[in-house]
Order: structure tokens, then sequence, then C-alpha cells
């Protein structure tokens, strides 16, 4: 009984201690956690580009997918500078524009063959040998040319037409593997561009040769023009007409490649696909968004400052930046720029979510080795 007796005085004895330890440390719980508050709730941001369309056509493939890595200089889309319903009338005036330019060069190899005629039977007539063999050459220059020019005008529509069929393989490649398209329709694409891939081999050999020999013949001009201290100038003028002529058609085949180009747009930086706006086969117009790039880490903390709050901030304050998700961080920082107005703040750091809220712009940059992600909020206390 009196054992019993002691024990109850001396937890009644210790029951105040207990009590006033107690209190202490919620004290200092409470005090931790006040020292922890924030004030302001900031938005992280990673630097993000936009990917436009840099003109109007459709969209042939987009060989990457949402939140994917991607590298500097990886292609992120590829652009056909004409829409799904033109393909057809397209094609049909690229063949047009082939045949036309084929008949003309025709024509200028009748010019050429008269005028070589012409040269032929003056020099029977007059025996000028200077003035033939000068005429000769420039004959020879301009027909080297003209088979230069005659080449191309077939090379580059196949040129182009490769380039399509690549697209395309790439493009059934990955309906096959969706289950999108059959197997035949890969083999035939494959066997369409094994096809004209060789033809285009042979045209560029030929292609080849053409320049060679218009570069030995070039240079046998000039050596002769070397060793003649006065050259006629017959040739020059009497060949000026389908000098033009063939210059016409030298800058229409280089209109013809630049408006069948493939448009190919690449990533600028290391980052994360953050959004893709369009699939396959659909229609863009220039300056149209196509997907967002961001980098992989946040560089700075945008916060909003209300208008009763302006006055405590102000550049290079000095501040404390507090992850609001586990493992709990933190780091130190400073104010680096404020907006130079009032701006609607974001929704969702709105206090009352159906009351908008104004403010002035804080940016704090975030110190490295801080993890976080884009868009993620974070919390923010003025330090004195």
């Amino acid at each position: 009984m009196k054992l019993q007796l002691k024990k109850s005085r001396l937890l009644t004895r210790m029951l105040p201690s207990f009590v006033w330890f107690a209190a202490i440390g919620v004290v200092a719980v409470l005090f931790l956690h006040q020292s922890e508050r924030v004030e302001l709730q900031g938005i992280a941001y990673s630097y993000e580009q936009t990917i436009n369309s840099v003109e109007t056509g459709y969209i042939r493939s987009i060989p990457v997918s949402l939140y994917q890595t991607v590298k500097k200089g990886e292609t992120l889309a590829v652009i056909k500078e004409n829409t799904v319903a033109r393909q057809e009338y397209e094609d049909a005036s690229l063949q047009a524009q082939r045949a036309t330019a084929e008949a003309e060069l025709e024509q200028l190899k009748a010019q050429l063959r008269a005028a070589e005629d012409r040269f032929v039977a003056d020099q029977h007539e007059h025996e000028i040998d200077v003035l033939s063999m000068e005429r000769r050459m420039a004959v020879d220059l301009e027909q080297a040319r003209l088979e230069i020019l005659q080449i191309r005008s077939s090379l580059e529509p196949d040129r182009l037409s490769l380039k399509d069929l690549e697209v395309e393989i790439e493009i059934v490649k990955e309906l096959v593997q969706q289950n999108a398209a059959e197997a035949y329709e890969l083999q035939k694409a494959q066997t369409s561009h094994a096809v004209l891939k060789e033809q285009v081999m042979r045209s560029e050999e030929l292609l080849a040769q053409a320049e060679a020999d218009y570069e030995a013949t070039r240079l046998r001009k000039d050596e002769f023009e070397q060793k003649v201290p006065v050259r006629p100038q017959t040739a020059d003028r009497e060949l000026a007409p389908i000098r033009q002529a063939i210059l016409v058609q030298e800058k229409r085949i280089e209109e013809l490649i630049a408006q069948r180009d493939i448009i190919v747009l690449v990533a600028p930086f290391d980052g994360v696909v953050n959004t893709i706006n369009y699939k396959a086969g659909q229609t863009v117009v220039r300056g149209d968004s196509i997907m967002t790039v961001v980098k992989p880490e946040p560089e700075y903390v945008m916060a909003w400052a209300t208008q009763k709050d302006i006055g405590r901030f102000d550049v290079n304050l000095r501040v404390k930046v507090i992850s609001q998700s586990a493992p709990h961080q933190s780091f130190e920082s400073q104010v680096s720029h404020m907006g130079a107005s009032l701006e609607l703040i974001p929704e969702r750091l709105w206090k009352i979510p159906t009351t908008p809220e104004w403010g002035r712009s804080i940016k704090i940059p975030i110190q490295p080795g801080f993890q976080c992600l884009h868009n993620e909020v974070l919390g923010i206390k003025t330090l004195l």
C-alpha cells in the first residue's frame, strides 16, 4: 500500500515536468515550421522553344514522341511544301514542266546545229582558220553545257521523287509497326525506291561525265584564246541568243528544285518534347506551332507579389526557395528581375480558385543541383 502511494506521489511530481518538456517540443516544432513558412508560391520554368512551320504544307512525318528526350540537331518533323489535296496536281505539274524543258532543250540543240552548219560553210568558203577554230570551240562549249542541262532536266525531278519515296517508306514503316498498313505496301514503296535510285545513279554518272567534258572543252577554249593575241568576236555575237536561252533553262530547273523541296525541322538544343500539336498527314500553315521542346532542368522560378506586398520585394532581395514535395529541398538565391507592371497571376496560384488575382512578377534563378520539374510549384520566403 505504501509502495503504491509512493509511486502515485512520484508520478504527480513528474507530471508537470513531462508537460513542460512536451510544451517545449511543441513550441520548437511550431518555430521550425514557422521558420519554413512560405510567403509566396512560384512556378519553376525551363527554357522552352516553340517549333513552328516555316512554310505552308503538310507533315510527312514526326519521328519523335511526346516527352521523348532529343539531342540538338535531331529531326523533329518533316514538312512537304504543298497540301495533300494538291499532291497529284503538283506531280502532274512537275512532269509537264519536265516535258516542256526537254522540248525547249531540243529546240536549242537544233539552233546549235544550224549555227554549226553555218560555221562549217563559212570555213569552206573563206578558209579563215582562226575564225573557224574560234567558232568551233564556242559551239562545242555550248553543246557541252546543253548536254549537262538536258541530263539535269530529268535528274532533278527524279531526285525530288526519290526524296519523297524515302520519307514515304519511313511513314509506311511506322504504320506497319502500328498495324495500320499492310506489309505489301512497304514492299511496294521499297521496290519503287530501289528502281528510281538506280535510275538516279545512272543519271548522276552521266552528269559527272558531261561536267568533265564541259570542263575539258572550256580549258581547250581558254588555251586557244591565250595563244591568239587578237581573237575574233564573231562566234560570241552569233551564239549570244542561244546562250541566253540556255541560261533561262538553267534558272527554270533551279526554281523547279526550290519549289518542291522538303523542309526538315530539327531540335534547337538538347531537351524534351513537351507538346505535340499535329500528326503526320495533317496540313499546316506557315507559323503554326507543331510542338514545343523544353530543356530538361528548370532554370528559374517565377512568382507574383500582390499589390499589397509589392513593397516587400525588390531586385537583389535574398530569398529562400523551398520544395513542397518529398524529398524536401531548399536553396538560397536572390531576385534577378521584376515585372514593370501588374499582370494576371496564373490560375493555379490563386488563393481562391474562383477569384482572379493580379501581381507583379518576380524572377528567381534556380541554383545548380536543385531537383525540380518544369511547371512545379515551389515555396518562397524572404531572408533578412
